[in-house]
């Protein structure tokens, strides 16, 4: 696969959620010179028109359907021919192509993306399929698909027609499909995109412990840390020399406004003890319980006890998640509708919500953990769990200063939580990645 050594022109704003990223790309495209152009990208739609109302000093477009049967992808070429600022979603521009990347190269962009993407995806093909693909044959007596030396896929029989593969077939024509040990695919972002824009600017928290870090690293793309504040006196926001996220002030803030549930001296019930297992909440636990409806009752009902009893909160404070695909087994009564993905960031929607339930245990798909191994990247479960559950508690009210109340059974996951609140992750977390980018950070500093 390629890799591309340099990248000076990528930066990542690390700083905490709601301490001003978004509002400092705002205030940049404001003071920019007016010849300089933009591309934004945002996971929501409601900040795609928060841009367009806050940007004044240049009128920012957005890729559109039209009535001709254009398609925003089409759309996006045009406004990319025309050198027009452009804000869109991450669904659209994960599905760009060649043609527009070398757009964008040719017109010199600066990319500002809000959060990090799903750089990396595995194929929605089965293990028994991809067996059948290796060895399939084209009435030419060819085979269905090779597998290069840098490991992507060429799809070479293009007389099929047929529905079973087809996704497959236009994933390794766009020259975007690795196969893994003959049992997995992945889609993967062009890494290449990153290096066609004059400079990338990142927005996010807790990056070195996200999938798309390690998808950096595999095509060894280089990037800066940066911190952004508010300049108290000209009421500016400024990128700073990098602050680690234990180091940050706010942190004492946070752990005073997150108040962890544990059992009280008068309560009966000890509402943790159903997660003291480490691997307790994790999908495989679940799946391994999904038939044992005593086990399943326990879940929901002390989830409901402590909002209802513990707590007394309204429903429509409540913020609950767990893996998507049980949410209906594990549904907290009366609350059902207050599910917020597991997955969920870069939303302001859920900041009224002060009473979190947390039914879950992280752990990155295995399969995908030993894609990236294979490759020689060494993944840390705990860093890529923490910043996954740190990204959703950022939704609920913690996001404004407010306090918030969590039941987070899973032993495992609340004392990943714990070392970060207490600055121990200090050592536990962030030592074991900054020691690996030691060089990475001293040009962060000499910068």
């Amino acid at each position: 696969m390629e890799h591309f050594s340099k990248c000076e022109r990528l930066k990542v704003i690390d700083a905490t959620c709601g301490k001003g990223k978004t509002s400092w790309a705002i205030q940049y495209m404001n003071e920019s010179e007016i010849s300089e152009k933009f591309i934004y990208i945002t996971p929501f739609l409601t900040e795609v028109q928060r841009v367009k109302e806050s940007v004044i000093r240049r009128k920012f477009y957005e890729p559109t359907k039209n009535e001709q049967n254009v398609t925003k992808l089409e759309s996006l070429k045009y406004l990319l021919e025309r050198g027009e600022n452009i804000v869109a979603t991450h669904s659209l521009f994960l599905n760009i192509d060649e043609e527009i990347v070398k757009l964008i190269s040719l017109q010199d962009y600066t990319l500002i993306l809000d959060e990090v993407m799903n750089v990396i995806e595995q194929a929605p093909i089965k293990q028994d399929d991809i067996k059948v693909l290796l060895q399939a044959k084209t009435d030419e007596n060819e085979p269905f698909i090779t597998i290069k030396e840098d490991g992507y896929v060429k799809w070479n029989n293009r007389n099929y027609n047929g529905d079973k593969f087809n996704h497959i077939k236009n994933l390794a024509y766009s020259n975007n499909l690795i196969i893994h040990n003959d049992i997995a695919m992945y889609w993967t972002f062009p890494a290449t995109v990153f290096k066609s824009f004059k400079d990338v600017y990142i927005l996010t928290y807790m990056f070195y412990g996200q999938l798309q870090r390690y998808y950096f690293d595999l095509f060894n793309v280089k990037y800066k840390f940066r911190s952004v504040q508010i300049n108290a006196v000209t009421g500016r926001y400024e990128l700073t020399k990098y602050v680690r996220p234990t180091q940050e002030k706010e942190l004492q803030e946070l752990k005073d406004n997150i108040h962890i549930y544990y059992k009280g001296l008068n309560d009966k019930k000890d509402l943790n003890a159903i997660g003291e297992e480490k691997g307790a909440f994790s999908s495989s636990w679940i799946e391994r319980h999904m038939g044992n409806k005593s086990v399943l009752k326990m879940i929901t009902d002390n989830a409901y006890n402590f909002h209802r009893n513990k707590c007394r909160s309204l429903s429509e404070k409540v913020m609950w998640t767990c893996v998507k695909k049980f949410e209906k087994k594990l549904a907290v009564p009366k609350v059902k509708k207050q599910f917020v993905e597991v997955t969920c960031r870069a939303t302001n929607n859920y900041v009224e919500r002060d009473t979190l339930i947390y039914l879950a245990n992280r752990y990155m798909n295995p399969v995908t953990s030993q894609f990236f191994k294979s490759n020689g990247i060494k993944i840390d479960e705990d860093l890529w769990a923490l910043s996954e559950l740190i990204q959703w508690l950022f939704r609920s009210a913690i996001r404004q200063g407010n306090p918030v109340n969590l039941y987070i059974p899973s032993s495992r996951m609340r004392g990943l939580l714990e070392k970060y609140l207490s600055g121990k992750a200090v050592a536990y977390f962030e030592e074991r990645f900054f020691y690996q980018e030691r060089a990475n950070i001293t040009t962060v500093t000499k910068g």
